[in-house]
């Protein structure tokens, strides 16, 4: 069975906001970063341990995982039918 990717009204909210600010200036960029994260989201539901696991040993203890997407990073959480992202910032590798 395919796992579902269920984002949080905040991680929802802050994807909007993040696209909003750069289809401003770069509409064709925002594209771009909307297909990405589709992307991710897709393999996430294929495979939601694709991810790696926190380094964070608080976050890993929880059970929390991420990928990059772009100059993102996901923070998720496997559930049993579940997956939820979590909100963040950018980050530059």
């Amino acid at each position: 069975m395919k796992t579902k990717v269920s984002l949080l009204p905040k991680a929802e909210e802050d994807l909007k906001e993040i696209i909003d600010y750069i289809a401003v200036d770069r509409p064709m960029v925002a594209a771009k970063i909307i297909s990405r994260f589709e992307s991710a989201f897709e393999r996430l539901e294929r495979n939601p341990l694709i991810g790696n696991r926190s380094k964070e040993s608080r976050l890993r203890v929880l059970g929390y995982r991420f990928l990059v997407v772009s100059s993102y990073i996901i923070f998720y959480k496997v559930q049993p039918k579940f997956v939820f992202y979590l909100p963040d910032t950018p980050w530059s590798p």
